[in-house]
């Protein structure tokens, strides 16, 4: 690959290739049970009928969740094969392909930014752009919620759920992303107990440095 290739082009290219495959065996092969205590997690900061937007939906599954549990949820995408097949599996709940960087939504539209699995596959120097917008769209009391890979360094990968299709990942400790986020304090963290697929993730909890 051409190491000047647009690492959010090329990612978002993969995405829309394999959406179906990779939801498929990241639904088979994840943690849904500790996915959903993360959620659960998240939901006790917020008060009654929150406002959340989850950032890089994928299919859904926890836009959908929220839902479930009464929550005014939106989900957004940039892979609109993520968008597509969102819409297809959860047909009541809202899904836009919009840029985390920059949402269309009013400020402090939400209570709650979820961000799973999402914020990974953007370059470090996107990081600021994503914290300023959700720091915008975020009501003053509210929490953003978002989980990283454990690690060093950023690039392209291939890994084994969906071989062939190039995706960039970027890797975080939560003291780099405690020093980095000037918008934001980090208030508490929860690791995964173990690896998925091949990865440590750590889940954090954030508010508005205001």
């Amino acid at each position: 690959m051409n190491n000047n290739s647009d690492p959010l082009k090329v990612t978002i290219k993969s995405y829309d290739k394999i959406a179906e495959e990779y939801c498929e065996k990241t639904l088979e092969g994840g943690d849904r049970e500790f996915q959903e205590r993360m959620l659960d997690i998240t939901l006790n900061y917020l008060p009654e009928n929150p406002r959340v937007i989850d950032l890089g939906c994928g299919d859904g599954r926890d836009t959908f969740y929220l839902h479930q549990k009464g929550v005014d949820v939106v989900g957004i995408d940039l892979s609109q094969g993520m968008i597509n097949l969102a819409r297809k599996k959860h047909s009541n709940t809202a899904f836009f392909k919009q840029d985390m960087r920059k949402t269309v939504f009013p400020e402090d539209t939400f209570h709650c930014v979820w961000a799973s699995v999402s914020i990974i596959n953007m370059p470090k120097s996107e990081l600021s752009t994503i914290e300023s917008e959700v720091f915008r769209i975020l009501n003053p009391d509210g929490i953003f919620a978002f989980s990283i890979k454990l690690g060093e360094g950023e690039g392209f990968e291939e890994n084994d759920i969906v071989s062939g299709y190039p995706r960039y990942f970027s890797y975080y400790s939560v003291d780099e992303l405690k020093n980095k986020l000037k918008l934001f304090d980090i208030i508490d963290s929860k690791d995964y107990p173990g690896e998925l697929f091949g990865s440590e993730f750590t889940y954090c909890w954030a508010k508005p440095s205001r």
